[in-house]
């Protein structure tokens, strides 16, 4: 059997939301398709009571190759290619000043700091995965954000998008979702996309960049239409994007662990906007999670065979085209036939209590106070008599307390 370049490693635990301060929404930094996939990945790894960064591993199957395909080498190279990049990312965050300024010129002249992303970005060939940290810097833009200045958004719906730009205009947008609205002067929203200076054009930048969030967005809680806003000379200097109001999402007390269908699917190498596809079917009741289940222990045991060539790839197709429905429906029906003959067979469980060791029970918590009931009699109705016990005297005169 083949192994493959990717296999994933038992995955970190995943939250559903993902949340970021405001100031970071808004920070002016550029990152890659892939970067951004690596960045959403770690942010849905952070617990909202965690203090401090801790190392992450981030499986590379969650990066590259979402389709299910078999990574190849040059997805390695795009891997090795990210970790060098991200080394030496530069988030530009403005920040208003603690003190009244001594100027009008100082007033608009906003403070600002230039900070590393990443602490470190390396890649494990023996865990197939990416070891990762986030800089101790970006501490108070990530980490415990109970309250105050911050976004939220649901990691399932930020799986469906593929482009950098359009992961950071959900992002823009999302901040004020509650409004249904935000307008953006033209030449900001390139600064926020780490754009200044490239399409001179604005027809080009429509193309490529609003109206490709506009298509990826439209598979969202996000989907928008904007519209342009011309100045004195005619040319457009401002963009209104209008949206549907988005109600926010509660913040999870704590990070959830995946449930045991999610697990599966990441351990079979299966990318996480795959995982967000199935639970999508899974929530409109199309996909049963023991389907899924099943699919995985079945396309395992084919690979095992050799009869599979990418695990990942043939459990998604399994379970979006529901190859193995009959399989698992005959599965069903063996496990019930089965289960019924075990339960025929099964005899029937008798609980036995002698009544004099009930009432020594009794009495010791009675002494420490934490008996159920005033008197003994009312601790037998209260404890067992209300549970289906009866009082019953054996041949040789013996009390018991007897369930069938």
């Amino acid at each position: 059997m083949q192994v493959s370049l990717f296999d994933a490693p038992k995955p970190d635990t995943v939250s559903k939301l993902v949340v970021q301060r405001n100031d970071l929404v808004n920070a002016r930094f550029a990152l890659t398709t892939l970067e951004m996939r690596l960045f959403m990945a770690m942010l849905s790894r952070i617990h909202r009571d965690d203090t401090e960064f801790s190392e992450m591993r981030i499986p590379a199957t969650e990066v590259v190759a979402l389709s299910g395909r078999r990574p190849s080498s040059n997805d390695y190279q795009q891997l090795k290619d990210m970790c060098a990049l991200l080394a030496s990312r530069v988030l530009y965050i403005e920040r208003p000043s603690k003190k009244k300024p001594a100027s009008k010129a100082a007033e608009d002249t906003p403070s600002f700091s230039n900070t590393p992303l990443m602490a470190y970005a390396d890649y494990s060939s023996e865990e197939r995965s990416l070891v990762v940290r986030f800089n101790d810097r970006v501490r108070d833009h990530l980490l415990q954000l109970n309250e105050g200045n911050f976004t939220q958004a649901q990691l399932m719906q930020l799986l469906k998008l593929k482009s950098a730009h359009s992961y950071r205009i959900y992002w823009l947008l999302k901040q004020f979702g509650s409004f249904g609205t935000r307008t953006l002067l033209v030449e900001d929203l390139k600064r926020l996309l780490g754009l200044e200076g490239q399409y001179k054009q604005f027809p080009l930048f429509k193309l490529r960049v609003l109206d490709r969030a506009q298509q990826e967005l439209a598979q969202t809680n996000l989907a928008f239409e904007y519209d342009l806003l011309r100045g004195g000379g005619k040319s457009v200097e401002q963009i209104r994007f209008r949206f549907s109001p988005v109600v926010s999402e509660a913040l999870l007390p704590a990070l959830q662990t995946p449930n045991e269908w999610q697990t599966a699917l990441l351990e079979a190498g299966v990318a996480a906007s795959s995982v967000g596809v199935v639970g999508e079917l899974i929530e409109k009741g199309e996909v049963d999670p023991a389907y899924v289940l099943f699919v995985v222990n079945q396309q395992r045991s084919r690979s095992s065979q050799g009869k599979v060539s990418s695990l990942a790839g043939a459990v998604f197709t399994a379970i979006t085209k529901g190859h193995s429905l009959e399989d698992y429906r005959k599965s069903v029906a063996v496990k019930q036939k089965t289960a019924a003959r075990k339960s025929a067979k099964a005899p029937v469980e008798v609980l036995r209590y002698r009544l004099a060791e009930v009432r020594e029970s009794y009495e010791l918590m009675q002494r420490k106070n934490l008996a159920k009931g005033a008197t003994f009699e009312e601790n037998l109705q209260l404890v067992y008599l209300s549970q289906g016990f009866c009082r019953e005297v054996d041949a040789q005169g013996i009390e018991w307390l007897v369930k069938k």
